[in-house]
């Protein structure tokens, strides 16, 4: 009997056409074996890094995190991969495969699978008590995306996207800054009857925060700024204005309003915002927005177990990290691609 012609000809056509993607992206991203030997030794560091947290804490503790771990690792490979289907189901070119249930509910397994045999492996190297956690805390992650949906058709967002782009435009100028320096300011004014240790937890979230908001990315303007020829350091100043105005006002202020050790907390945590600030920028100077922030992920993963593990070795590894984008991303300059 023929075939009829809206039935997949391979059930795994889904699968292997992600997973070709996956390849080449990997391929065209580790090309030299600089970028292999940087991805090997992060590997290795995330490895140590889970070890040490897991093998060597109370299982009360060490259960809890593995919760919280495999609650969000679900979650994330969830959205993935519901957002791939969506993407298949009304974009992409196997259309016809991502609306049979069968072929989904393929996909969907082999990717969910996929990742927990990872994660099943990672326990048994670290602490295999941990899998009676670890396996319901995944499964419950993955479940919460509503993986067993159809897709959802798109609505209308042409307003909605104007007016997050509007604000994006507004928190990149100097004046915002200023406005932000301002709301911080304002904010200590209470907080002077509280202790130190209080005042400068305060100083530095409501500075991250702030900075954080500043210091948003829009992809679309990192690359059309590449490919017009503009460097890092140009990429940098323009997204660093409303940044640069607020450590202007604010640093003086904290230092006026609660002190020097206050001031050094702001300054710290506007430094670190910018660092993650540069690390978006360099990353989208190379990669597409979804796969730059995945590794913007990765590269803040790994700059947090070398500050836990070795302080020391930190600056070194954030400069290291830097130059190396920066030095990749020189490459895209000019390139119309």
């Amino acid at each position: 009997m023929r075939q009829p012609p809206d039935a997949p000809t391979n059930p795994h056509r889904l699968y292997r056409h992600d997973a070709q993607i996956v390849r080449n992206v990997l391929r065209a991203t580790f090309v030299g074996w600089h970028d292999r030997l940087i991805v090997g030794t992060m590997i290795l560091f995330v490895l140590a890094f889970v070890y040490s947290w897991l093998a060597h804490r109370e299982w009360t503790i060490a259960a809890w995190s593995t919760l919280a771990g495999g609650f969000f690792i679900g979650v994330g490979l969830g959205r993935i991969v519901a957002t791939r289907l969506a993407f298949h189901s009304f974009d992409g070119l196997l259309a016809s495969d991502a609306l049979q249930p069968a072929s989904r509910r393929r996909y969907q397994i082999i990717w969910v699978g996929l990742g927990l045999a990872i994660m099943t492996t990672l326990m048994l190297v670290t602490r295999p008590s941990l899998l009676i956690v670890a396996f319901p805390a995944y499964l419950a992650g993955v479940a919460i995306t509503g993986l067993s949906g159809g897709p959802r058709l798109r609505s209308n967002t042409f307003n909605r996207s104007w007016r997050i782009f509007a604000i994006r435009v507004w928190l990149q100028q100097s004046g915002a800054g200023a406005a932000a320096a301002v709301v911080l300011l304002v904010s200590l004014l209470p907080a002077r009857s509280l202790g130190t240790d209080a005042q400068l937890a305060i100083v530095g979230m409501e500075t991250s925060l702030l900075v954080l908001a500043l210091t948003i990315v829009d992809h679309g303007t990192v690359h059309f700024m590449t490919i017009a020829g503009h460097g890092s350091s140009s990429i940098l100043r323009h997204h660093a204005k409303s940044t640069a105005s607020f450590v202007v006002i604010a640093i003086p202020g904290c230092w006026l309003a609660l002190g020097p050790f206050a001031a050094a907390v702001a300054a710290v945590a506007s430094g670190v915002m910018l660092l993650l600030m540069t690390l978006r920028a360099f990353a989208y100077r190379l990669h597409s927005k979804r796969f730059g922030d995945h590794l913007v992920s990765i590269l803040v993963l790994l700059l947090v177990m070398v500050a836990y593990s070795a302080p020391v070795a930190l600056p070194v590894a954030a400069i290291a990290i830097v130059w190396n984008l920066h030095r990749r991303g020189r490459a895209k300059t000019w390139l119309l691609a």
